[in-house]
């Protein structure tokens, strides 16, 4: 047998290796086939049930990491886990009773404390009328009367800051001296308008607050921009404000004030115990229509004086205008005439003075006249450093901070001016307001200085500009108290960032396991089935496909 081109045939074969191709499974004898190890020796297969057990782990574990993963994302993106914002906008609604005003304050968060700007840029105000009260036969007007105030609010803030932008509503216009079922509908309504527009707003930043509570908010804001707030408690200034319908006292004493008046304010690294009250009876407007009653009963007349002429010291002369009846009290309606005013500052103010002096009694004829045991007759025996306080009300045109002789000038200007051209010179103002600074001048004087004694020349007065968000108003303090008490951070609970969406998470979960069973089940459905089998005759499998 020749072998040599078997030879050549396997040298040829060895140098082309790489182009040879083994002899396929079908094309061997049964004998050649690979022996399989035996049972014992193979690694153990899955049974069905423990396949079906591991598929089921993962589609349980796919989408818990997917929950995980959105969970992550969204605490990530939480300003709950952010940096303070250094820079950031506040709203707080002032719904008084006359009418509502918003202020605007532009502040920077360096620390506990934020820095509000207060150049009449950084902080803007606008009202309108009426006041939320006057709603009570129309609830749902209540909300409608706030949407050009947040118009007002929207076009100074950029929009991408209105989320970020928290807003309150602060009622101090006797809202809630009304029947339940009709307060309850002003501020539902009023909610739902704050709500729909666009800025952070939650139910509970929008409530009534009493008098005690406006005068720890004035005492805020004149201590934060006299630089005292967050000083040592006997190193800060008392105030008093004199409102519309009250005055608010608010001060720290030397020693604990009673239990009803008492209030603890805790700010970063220091906590004082303050002394507020709120004296209706010492408010500016309350005080204009008591001093209007006792000149109709002629209480504080002399026999030669008409009421025309007492009441026109304290009208802005020239005054002939009847007045708006929904912008006036019962008792302002029944005792103005339309008749020419003299307005006389020094008049005026002699008429307050007495009025101060037990209610026309005459108990006090050479001012000044100590009244500090009607402000504060639960403090007898406890000093009080009168010379420590700071003295609040609202003003236009005049410096945030200024002395009583500045108030005594301004006083006369708008007393004493002729009507028409202190209506051109403050276009801007409202007419209610700018009729009511003449007697508003010469009470601040009657009260600072005729009764408390403060000097003429100390610059203790401070002014809230009703046209712009100036220093001294008690919003300011308001929106302080709520940026370091109830910070941003703190408006995200844990269970929102977490567990809100839960339900959502939970149909997306049986969705995906649903959609991920029935893909298995058509995958498995319509594979092919094929039975192999050995033909012994040929000499290799045949493969057929079986139908299901």
């Amino acid at each position: 047998m020749d072998f040599s081109s078997l030879q050549s045939r396997v040298s040829f074969s060895s140098s082309s290796s790489s182009s040879y191709f083994p002899p396929h499974r079908t094309q061997l004898h049964p004998r050649m086939h690979y022996a399989a190890p035996p049972a014992s020796l193979r690694p153990p297969s899955p049974s069905r049930s423990e396949r079906c057990w591991l598929l089921a782990a993962g589609l349980l574990i796919l989408p818990f990491l997917f929950y995980l993963f959105a969970v992550a994302r969204r605490a990530h993106t939480s300003a709950r886990f952010d940096g303070p914002r250094p820079k950031g906008f506040g709203l707080v609604i002032d719904a008084g009773p006359a009418g509502s005003r918003i202020h605007v304050f532009e502040f920077l968060n360096e620390g506990g404390i934020p820095i509000v700007g207060l150049d009449g840029k950084g902080s803007v105000s606008m009202k309108v009328r009426p006041g939320l009260r006057e709603f009570a036969a129309d609830p749902e007007g209540a909300g409608d009367s706030l949407q050009e105030l947040l118009e007002f609010a929207k076009g100074r803030i950029p929009r991408a800051e209105w989320k970020a932008t928290k807003i309150s509503l602060i009622d101090t216009g006797g809202v809630g001296g009304l029947k339940l079922e009709v307060s309850s509908a002003i501020m539902k309504s009023s909610r739902r308008a704050l709500t729909a527009s666009g800025f952070m707003f939650r139910d509970e930043w929008a409530s009534s607050i009493t008098g005690q509570d406006k005068g720890i908010y004035a005492w805020v804001a004149a201590n934060y921009v006299l630089g005292t707030l967050g000083a040592n408690p006997q190193e800060t200034m008392g105030i008093i404000q004199l409102g519309g319908g009250s005055a608010q006292v608010a001060f720290v004493p030397k020693e604990p004030p009673p239990m009803e008046f008492s209030r603890m304010l805790r700010l970063p690294g220091v906590t004082y115990n303050l002394y507020s009250k709120s004296i209706h009876h010492f408010g500016q407007d309350v005080a204009w229509e008591s001093l209007i009653k006792l000149h109709s009963s002629g209480s504080l007349r002399s026999s030669s004086d008409s009421i025309e002429a007492v009441m026109s010291a304290c009208i802005p002369k020239g005054y002939n205008e009847t007045l708006n009846p929904k912008k006036s009290s019962d008792a302002l309606k029944k005792a103005i005439f339309t008749v020419d005013s003299v307005g006389n500052f020094s008049a005026c103010r002699s008429k307050a003075s007495v009025l101060l002096q037990g209610q026309g009694k005459g108990t006090c004829s050479h001012p000044p006249c100590n009244i500090l045991p009607r402000l504060f007759p639960e403090l007898q025996g406890t000093p009080i450093a009168i010379h420590n306080f700071f003295y609040i009300s609202e003003l236009f045109g005049m410096a945030p901070r200024a002395s009583l002789l500045n108030v005594e000038a301004a006083g006369r200007h708008y007393c004493e001016d002729p009507w028409v051209r202190l209506k051109e010179e403050h276009f801007g103002i409202d007419e209610m307001d700018l009729f009511k600074y003449c007697f508003s001048s010469a009470y601040i004087v009657a009260l600072l200085h005729d009764g408390l004694g403060i000097p003429m020349d100390v610059k203790r007065i401070g002014f809230a500009d009703p046209i712009v968000s100036a220093p001294f108003d008690w919003t300011l303090g308001a929106f302080i108290l709520h940026t370091v008490v109830e910070p941003e951070l703190e408006t995200e609970i844990v269970t929102q960032i977490v567990g809100n969406d839960a339900i959502t998470y939970i149909e997306l979960f049986a969705i995906l396991f649903m959609a991920i069973l029935a893909a298995l089940f058509l995958s498995n459905w319509r594979k092919p089935r094929f039975k192999t089998v050995y033909d012994l005759e040929k000499g290799h499998y045949i493969v057929t496909r079986v139908p299901r």
